[in-house]
């Protein structure tokens, strides 16, 4: 009788168990590297973020370099004040005076600085200042921003803590931040002055510019600009609430867009004349040396306001 060999096929692949196993193990290890991934992108966010807030810096102090005075944090006038006190500028933000430091010239020479910011009237150029504002600059931007206004800005100027408001006065009143002089009682101010006058003879207020040699508390301990970030969408404690809910600084010209502490903590509650930003645990905060650092939202509010005000003679060591 002949013998046949039956040779089986070998198979080939792999069997269902085998897959479901390789597949387990890949979702691990896409659960393990995805935060480190994300980490990664938000470090680079920050750091860009950082370099943003530096080049504003040191706008400001190539500024103070050539006017011999630092830039307004805001100026805000009006007809009659213009005509007493020969003021040549009407309502801005200050990012509008360091445009030319900060190679955008162009759009710097659009403005004309006698109008008001969001005028539509066309200029000497051919140009309005509504024309003018209508550009996106990036160094206005914290890339870790998920959402901003058209045309609006991440930072803010640093100009002066309230201390009669409510939350400040209650911290005062706790023993947590101790009371600092000012040349008005009722602020806090700080390196970067708000050039507005009032009309009313009863309270006139020249608030006249300020240069780096009248920060008597250090450059180094005094802080300029600071992350304001999500305007004018209304955010808080990290997330934006809505976009129907505004809050101040619409536009990146905007005088509003400024940073004027009423509340405290100081920090990261929300973005409503506060500092605020999306990066975790902290905000960026760029410094009248032309340094920018991370303080963070654990910082001792008497230190917060100590590197907040420029001639309180309460210098401090960095948080």
């Amino acid at each position: 009788m002949e013998k046949i060999a039956i040779f089986a096929r070998r198979r080939c692949g792999f069997t269902l168990v085998e897959l479901l196993v390789v597949i387990a193990i890949i979702g691990m290890l896409v659960g393990l590297l995805l935060p480190a991934v994300q980490q990664a992108r938000e470090a680079a966010r920050k750091m860009s973020c950082s370099n943003n807030m530096r080049q504003i810096a040191l706008a400001m102090l190539n500024y103070e370099s050539q006017n011999k005075t630092l830039p307004p944090a805001y100026t805000y006038t009006t007809a009659d004040t213009r005509k007493k006190y020969k003021i040549p500028y009407n309502t801005f933000n200050g990012l509008v005076f360091i445009l030319p430091q900060m190679e955008q010239t162009a759009i710097y020479q659009m403005f004309d600085l006698t109008k008001i910011w969001y005028d539509t009237s066309a200029n000497s150029t051919g140009n309005s200042n509504a024309d003018a504002y209508k550009h996106e600059i990036d160094g206005f931007k914290c890339p870790t921003t998920p959402m901003r206004g058209e045309y609006a800005s991440d930072y803010a100027a640093n100009t002066a803590i309230r201390p009669d408001s409510g939350t400040i006065k209650t911290a005062r009143n706790n023993g947590q931040l101790s009371n600092r002089s000012a040349p008005r009682s009722d602020y806090w101010e700080s390196a970067l002055s708000p050039w507005c006058w009032n009309t009313d003879p009863a309270t006139d207020y020249l608030a006249k510019p300020r240069t780096l040699a009248e920060i008597r508390d250090g450059a180094s301990n005094t802080m300029l600009y600071f992350e304001d970030a999500g305007r004018p969408y209304y955010c808080k404690r990290g997330t934006a609430q809505s976009t129907t809910q505004k809050t101040d600084g619409e536009k990146w010209a905007d005088y509003a867009a400024y940073y004027h502490s009423h509340e405290a903590p100081f920090q990261n509650v929300n973005n409503s004349n506060e500092t605020f930003s999306f990066h975790m645990g902290g905000c960026n905060t760029s410094f009248a040396d032309g340094s920018v650092r991370f303080i963070t939202d654990g910082t001792d509010l008497d230190v917060y306001a100590s590197l907040f005000t420029c001639n309180a003679a309460d210098i401090v060591s960095e948080p």
